[in-house]
This record gives structure tokens, C-alpha cells and sequence, in this order.
């Protein structure tokens, strides 16, 4: 054969074969041929030109000869693995190096086709040259005596990506899909890298989807069937990885190769020009859909999706994934998988590093969810604590209020006791939230903007602006709000406004309502009008938060004040304990109340939680129904016009017996009375009293005198007047904003009458003096010049609750227990001794020279 390339293209003309086969046909008879054998013969590419480099350097001295020696003396055969279009895989033994691997073998009918070869070869060759811990290694490559062609490579024992998203999916029910999906993410960042390693050496696959991804048994993840790669583009070819690449794939322009499913659009519509790492970047993001949603991008015969990848894009990924999957997530896939080349990622190595950010930040989310899960877990014990120490408290109040000062330690120790293992909780308590806030504070060094620590926080910090406002703290409730702000992602915009609303309901409706707002001026809270509101019924009036007055007038009707306080974000409605419906506010008759007579609507309001007022009760909203209160305490005058009632009526016994007196016999003294009498056994006032004395509140009485005053005024009257419930009167002084005094937070001694009011030694004043003493309802003397013995008898706890209201227990008289006392008197020093929630106690025998009574009674028609 002295010219065996027109040798071959005889035949090639005689059995009328197309150039292209016979060039290919030229280039194995070359590569097949050992040198030397044609010398002097051309060695052509079909066109006549010398043979390129790069065929030379595939003609390896009897690497694909079959008259070589067989392989199966070097491989021992272990039964085939499988079968698949570009030939069967086989298990071999190495007896050399004692392994055992995969051997892939061109199938017969492929053996002697030219293109099949080439091919073969060149994946062989590239896969080889691929070295990347996400590709099977290939370590040898010949023929077979019978001319098929074989390469060895890495046994992968496990299972396809396609067949664990299959499983994973259906199993979808039985394992956290979060759990599953960090698995498949590291997995998909593993097959970025592998492709984006051959992106490097110039080479593209062309044939990515999860069946050619092997996941093996010990966590390997490997880029599988390089069988149709092909370089970059044009000219890309990096070294001996894409020597055959060209020769293997010159004759397939125009040709749609590929998986459909997964295919770019321009490799769908077989563009050769257009197909480059981009279209990788595709098929990646088209497996990364499938791991996501559990199906391929599209479905149908091979035809069918190549004509639905050529005409649109899937459906949309967050749709089919029912928004189960972060937005980061999806966003990802869609960039990977837009229409357009220029639109996706680069290549692989680009979507790999966008991916890996996206991985970080998912660990990094990760480790905050779990820090913020902790937190969570913390939550419960955190309260369960604080509630044993509130509890053991309570308890060592109760026993405590059962010993005297002066009684021995031993009587005192179960007390203390329980005092200190309340104060060992609430340490162990107050740890635990310094535990708790820590890990939310970690989460968010983590992940910055995670929701949910954000959440918790912000919630931790609206408590503590509540508790703040509701404590009248300035200071704490500035803080409070500041860090509720850097934590509020939105949902507490409305409590950040300061916004609230108001519904106000009366009987009879129609009534116009005046608003007057509280401004501090001067250390006092003053009324600052900001003119009619409406007409009642009035239904969600928005309302800045802060406290106000409402003044609601009606014809025939008492003006009544009726203090609201507008939380942030809060609707007050005044509903009553179990209660959805607003409170309705019956408007009195002139005729049901006298010129002194004060009304106290129903409603809520804050008790206790003065740290600075005597046997304060604890902070909380109670529930006081309607009740109407004298303006001022009882005088000297009404109570010497009851004594001397008495005395006309022949009670002359009771009268003595209620008549105030200077003091208990002490030391074998006799009680001195106040009054004094004259020959027909009249009470009347000393010798020498001023005539102001008689508006001088009544002091010096027992609570026995003080409730039988008020059970004489009810008959006098035909009102059931009563003796001032505690809680009745504390609101009276209070208002609903939970202030300190009546008129504010700050005190000055001239405001009430007190020890330090005026020059000269301590004394009472006409219950008209002191025009600042006056609460929010306009009732008078609540701070100052006498206290008042009120109608229970006294607990360490206070009145019964039920479900937030209290209701007034009058004490019965034969009970001797202690009574309690309210309010601040002319001898109060300091003028703490003047807060509105200190309470006192007394024996109801027991007389003082600074206490004297007020009178209170349901509200009619309430």
C-alpha cells in the first residue's frame, strides 16, 4: 500500500461514504498503523495538510493495537456492572496493583464506527486528564483483540444524584427536609467545583444532570460520562486534557446532543457557537431545580422538552417548591437558568463562588438558629424561676405579717427563709436571661439580620419598655425604646408611633367629650386642652400615647372626668373583666349627686408598684367598679352634727363613745375627749378653737366612730354610704396612669399639707386649703392633712382579687383584726409617707390624731 490515503478515498467513493467519514477513516488507519510502515505517505486531515501536532501525539506505539497483548491477562473480569448507550461497564481485578475498578467498553456494533472511537477515546483521554477529586479517575485505556476499545477508572460504589433526590423527595414526610437539603447543598457546591475545574483546563461537559453524578458510599461526589465534553470554544484548548476534543466532535455541527431536561436553550436549538461554559452554568442550575423541587425543569418525550426548553423557561421554581425554599436560594437557580447566556453566571467557577457565599451564609444562619433555639429552650425556666421567687415572696409576706418588731429572730427565721431562697431564684433567674440574651446576641454576630433573634429581642425589649412607662422610669423607658427600635423589623411600628386609639360609650349617648391632655410644667402634671374630641359613642379615635382627661358633658347630666391612659399601640375600650364589649359609662343626674359628691367611673387602673411607698402592693392592672366619693374627708362640723344627732336621739352613750380623743390610756391616764359638752350634753367644739376649725377634717376617731358616722350619713342620706374601700382609694388618688401622688411623679412639701408645708410646728388644715392636692377626678386631700380609715380589714396582700377586680368587703365590727389605713397625713416625714399606694394598718380600737374618715358609695345606676 504505497499510498494508503488515496487508498481510502477510492473505497470511501466506491461505497459513496462522505469526506468527513473517510478523513476519520485516514486518522485511525494512521493511529493504527505503526511508524514506519507508510513511510513517504502523506498524513492528512482530508484536505491534504501535514497531520497536527496534536495527532501525532496520539499515535502511541501500539496503545490501541489489538495484536497487542490481551488485557484480561493483566484484568481478571468480575461481572458487569452495567449498560448504557456508549458501551458496558465491567468489574475487573488489577492483578498488578491488586484493585479492583471499573472498565468501560465500547460496545460491538460501535467498535468499527469511526465517530463511536473517537469519542470513546477522547473521554478517555480527557477524563484522564481531568485530575479533580469531583472526577472519576481514569488510569488506563486500550483494545480489546476483538478491536473494542476499554478504559479503566475508579469503581464508584453508591448511587446517582438522580436516584437520592428520588428517595429523598418521596421521603419526604419521615426526614426534615432542612435536614436534607444542607446534604444536597453541599453536594451541589462539590459538583460546582468539579465542573468548574474543567471550565479552567478549557473543557465543558455538555451533558450535566443528576444521573451522571455518582454519590459514593463514603461521601465521594464525582462528575460522571465526559463522553460528549468538548473544548470551550475555539482555540481553548489548554493542553493535552482537549487534544482529541476537536477530532472527536468536528463532524457533530449542527447535531442536538445532550439531555433534554437539562439542556440550555441554545444547546436545545444546536447552536455549536453559542455553546460554551454558560451552558454548563444552565444544566447546573437546572439539577439544582430538580434538588429543590424534586421534579426536572420539564417533562414529557425528548422531543417534546426540546421544543419547551426552546420556547420557555419551567415553571417557576418558588411555585413548585410551594415557597419552602429561601428566596436567596431560588434566586440562585434563577440567575443559573435565565434565557440568555450573558445573563447567567460566566461559568462554573463563578457560580461556585456565588453558591459558596451563599453556603457560608447558610451555615452562618444555621449556627444563629441554633443559638436562637437555645435561647428559646432557655425562655421557660427563665419564667418558671421568676414565678417560684414572686411565690416564695408572697408566702414569706403572709408569714412575716404574723410577727411583731420586737418579737424574737426564731419567730422570723422561716420568713427569712423563704426571703432568701426567693432572692437565690431570682439570682439564678436573672443569670439565666444574661445566658439568654448572650445567645441572641451571638446569633446575631453570626447572622446579622436574623429575623428571629431580632423577634425575640425586640419582644424582651417592648416588656421592658411597658414595665418602664408603667413605672414611670423616664430614663428606662428611653432605653427600652431604643433598643426595641435597632430590633423592630416592622411588626411593633405602631408601639414605636406611639400610637393608640380610644372608644368611649356612654348612657346616654350624645354626650360631647372634651379632650384635655397631661403636660408636666414645673415638676406637675397640668391639663393641657386640646378641644372637643366628638360626640359619643366615639369608635378607635387614634390618640398619641400619654394620659389624658376626658371631660363628658350631657344635659341634665354631671360633668364627669374620665382619665384614660393611651398605651402604645393600644386600644383602650374599657372592658370590663371578661368582657369584648367596650365599657358603657352611665352619666349621673344632678340629682344623684350632691356639689361634693366626686364620680369614679368603672374601670381599670394601675395599682401598687411604688417601690418607695410603704407595704406597696405589687404592680397590676385591677378592675374597681363605679363608685361615687366626698370630695373632701369628713369635717369637725359633720362630725359634731352626727355626735349631737346621737344625743337627741338618747344615744348619749354611742356619741361619747365615738367622740375623738387625744390618745389611749397610757400609764393609768385617762383618754381626754376633743369635744366638749355642754350642760344638755351637747358636743361643741373647745373653748378656745378658731372658727376655721370646724372645716378642719376630723381626726382622733377609732374606726369603730368612723363607721358608725358612715352608717348614720347612709340613713341621714338614703345612700349607702360607706367607709372608703383601700383600692377605691387609691385609684381616686391615682387616676388609671399608675402616678405617685395625685398630681404627678415629684412632690414639694406646699403642694400638700405635710410636716414641712408652712413655718412653725406641724399641724391640720381646713380641708379647702392646698388647691394642688387634687387628683385626676377632682376629689381633694388624698396626700396630705389626714389619712382615712377605710372599710376592709387589713392583709399584707391587700383586698381579694377575682379575675382582676376588686370589690369593697366592709370589715365586720366584731372583728378585731387590723384595718387598713390610706393616704398622707399633716405629720408625714418624709413626704414619701405621702405616696398614693402606701397603706397602713391599725387596731380599729386605736385613735390618731392624723386619721381621720372619707365616704364612699356605689355609683347609682352602675
Amino acid at each position: 500500500m504505497s499510498d494508503p490515503a488515496a487508498t481510502i478515498r477510492m473505497l470511501a467513493r466506491a461505497h459513496r461514504l462522505p469526506p468527513e467519514a473517510c478523513a476519520q477513516i485516514e486518522r485511525l488507519f494512521m493511529e493504527h498503523t505503526p511508524p514506519g510502515s507508510h513511510e513517504g505517505a502523506p498524513t492528512t486531515e482530508g484536505d491534504g495538510a501535514p497531520a497536527s501536532p496534536e495527532q501525532q501525539e496520539d499515535r502511541s506505539p501500539g496503545l490501541l493495537d489489538p495484536a497487542a497483548s490481551s488485557p484480561w491477562e493483566r484484568f481478571e473480569d468480575l461481572g458487569r456492572i452495567g449498560r448504557g448507550g456508549m458501551g458496558e461497564v465491567r468489574r475487573v481485578r488489577d492483578r498488578v496493583m491488586g484493585r479492583v475498578l471499573a472498565m468501560k467498553i465500547l460496545p460491538p456494533e460501535l467498535s468499527h464506527e469511526p465517530g463511536a472511537r473517537a469519542r470513546f477515546l477522547a473521554e478517555a483521554r480527557l477524563t484522564a486528564c481531568l485530575q479533580h477529586p469531583g472526577i472519576v479517575p481514569v488510569h488506563d485505556c486500550g483494545a480489546l483483540p476483538d478491536g473494542r476499545l476499554w478504559f479503566t477508572m475508579k469503581e464508584v460504589r453508591g448511587r446517582t444524584l438522580g436516584a437520592f433526590i428520588r428517595a429523598l423527595h418521596a421521603d419526604r414526610e419521615a426526614t426534615p427536609f432542612a435536614e436534607a437539603l444542607r446534604r444536597l447543598l453541599d453536594v451541589y457546591m462539590r459538583i460546582c467545583e468539579a465542573v468548574a475545574y474543567a471550565h479552567g483546563q478549557g473543557v465543558i461537559h455538555r451533558d450535566l444532570k443528576p444521573a451522571n453524578v455518582m454519590l459514593g458510599e463514603f461521601g465521594e461526589v464525582l462528575v460522571m460520562d465526559w463522553g460528549i465534553a468538548r473544548a470551550a470554544f475555539e482555540g481553548d484548548l489548554r493542553g493535552t486534557a482537549t487534544t482529541l476534543l476537536r477530532t472527536a466532535h468536528a463532524t457533530r455541527a449542527g447535531l442536538v446532543m445532550g439531555t433534554p431536561a437539562y439542556m440550555s436553550p441554545e444547546q436545545a436549538r444546536g447552536e455549536l457557537p453559542q455553546i460554551g461554559p454558560a451552558s454548563d452554568v444552565y444544566a447546573l442550575g437546572a439539577i439544582l431545580y430538580e434538588m429543590l423541587s424534586g421534579r426536572p425543569p420539564y417533562s414529557g418525550t425528548a422531543a417534546a422538552i426540546r421544543g419547551q426548553v426552546v420556547h420557555g423557561p419551567p415553571a417557576p421554581l418558588a411555585e413548585r417548591c410551594r415557597n419552602q425554599v429561601p428566596p436567596d436560594l431560588v434566586a440562585i437557580c434563577d440567575r443559573a437558568m435565565a434565557r440568555s447566556p450573558s445573563h447567567r453566571p460566566s461559568d462554573a467557577r463563578v457560580l461556585a463562588d456565588e453558591f459558596h457565599r451563599y453556603l457560608d451564609g447558610a451555615r452562618r444562619r444555621e449556627r444563629a438558629r441554633a443559638l436562637v433555639e437555645e435561647a428559646r429552650l432557655l425562655g421557660p425556666n427563665i419564667e418558671r424561676l421568676r414565678a417560684q421567687a414572686e411565690s416564695l415572696r408572697a408566702e414569706a409576706r403572709a408569714v412575716l405579717a404574723h410577727v411583731l418588731p420586737f418579737d424574737p429572730d426564731e419567730e422570723k427565721a422561716r420568713g427569712w427563709a423563704l426571703e432568701d431562697e426567693a432572692r437565690a431564684l431570682g439570682l439564678t433567674a436573672a443569670l439565666a436571661e444574661v445566658a439568654w440574651r448572650q445567645k441572641l446576641q451571638a446569633a446575631l454576630y453570626e447572622e446579622p439580620d436574623l429575623e428571629e433573634a431580632h423577634a425575640a429581642l425586640a419582644e424582651a425589649h417592648l416588656a421592658e419598655l411597658r414595665a418602664a412607662e408603667d413605672a414611670r422610669d423616664a430614663e428606662a423607658t428611653a432605653k427600652a425604646e431604643a433598643l426595641l427600635r435597632s430590633h423592630d423589623r416592622g411588626r411593633h411600628a405602631a408601639v414605636l408611633r406611639g400610637d393608640g386609639a380610644l372608644t368611649l360609650v356612654t348612657a346616654p349617648d350624645g354626650a360631647e367629650v372634651w379632650l384635655f391632655h397631661h403636660v408636666e410644667r414645673q415638676r406637675r402634671l397640668h391639663l393641657e386642652p386640646r378641644g372637643l374630641l366628638g360626640r359619643t359613642p366615639l369608635r378607635g379615635v387614634t390618640l398619641a400615647h400619654g394620659t389624658y382627661v376626658l371631660q363628658i358633658r350631657a344635659p341634665g347630666c354631671r360633668e364627669v372626668r374620665y382619665p384614660v391612659r393611651i398605651g402604645r399601640g393600644e386600644h383602650w375600650d374599657g372592658a370590663a373583666p371578661g368582657s369584648a364589649e367596650p365599657l358603657v359609662i352611665p352619666l349621673l343626674s344632678e340629682e344623684e349627686l350632691s356639689a361634693d359628691d366626686i364620680y369614679v367611673p368603672a374601670g381599670w387602673f394601675i395599682a401598687g408598684g411604688d417601690p418607695l411607698a410603704s407595704e406597696s402592693l405589687p404592680a397590676r392592672r385591677l378592675w374597681v367598679d363605679g363608685f361615687v366619693l366626698r370630695r373632701h374627708p369628713v369635717t369637725q362640723a359633720e362630725y359634731l352634727a352626727f355626735l349631737n344627732d346621737l344625743v337627741e336621739r338618747g344615744r348619749g352613750a354611742d356619741a361619747a363613745a365615738a367622740c375623738p380623743r387625744a390618745g389611749r390610756a397610757i400609764a393609768g391616764n385617762v383618754d381626754v375627749p376633743l369635744f366638749a359638752r355642754d350642760r344638755a350634753g351637747r358636743f361643741q367644739p373647745g373653748e378656745h378653737a378658731p372658727a376655721e376649725q370646724a372645716r378642719h377634717p376630723i381626726a382622733s376617731v377609732d374606726w369603730y366612730g368612723a363607721a358608725a358616722y358612715a352608717a348614720w350619713y347612709a340613713e341621714r342620706t338614703g345612700r349607702p354610704w360607706r367607709l372608703v374601700g383601700e383600692v377605691e382609694r387609691e385609684k381616686a388618688a391615682r387616676g388609671v396612669d399608675g402616678r405617685y401622688f395625685p398630681w404627678g411623679d415629684q412632690v414639694e412639701p406646699r403642694w400638700a399639707c405635710m410636716v414641712s408645708s408652712r413655718p412653725g410646728h406641724a399641724r391640720p388644715a381646713p380641708v379647702d386649703d392646698y388647691p394642688t392636692d387634687e387628683s385626676p377626678y377632682g376629689v381633694r386631700g388624698l396626700a396630705g392633712n389626714v389619712r382615712d380609715w377605710c372599710a376592709e380589714l387589713w392583709t399584707p396582700e391587700g383586698p381579694a382579687i377575682e379575675e382582676g377586680a376588686v370589690r369593697v368587703v366592709q370589715a365586720p365590727a366584731a372583728d378585731p383584726g387590723l384595718r387598713s389605713i390610706r393616704g398622707g397625713a399633716w405629720s408625714s416625714a418624709p413626704p414619701a409617707m405621702c405616696r398614693a399606694a402606701g397603706r397602713f394598718a391599725a387596731s380599729p380600737d386605736e385613735r390618731f390624731s392624723a386619721v381621720g374618715l372619707r365616704l364612699a358609695r356605689p355609683a347609682a345606676g352602675v
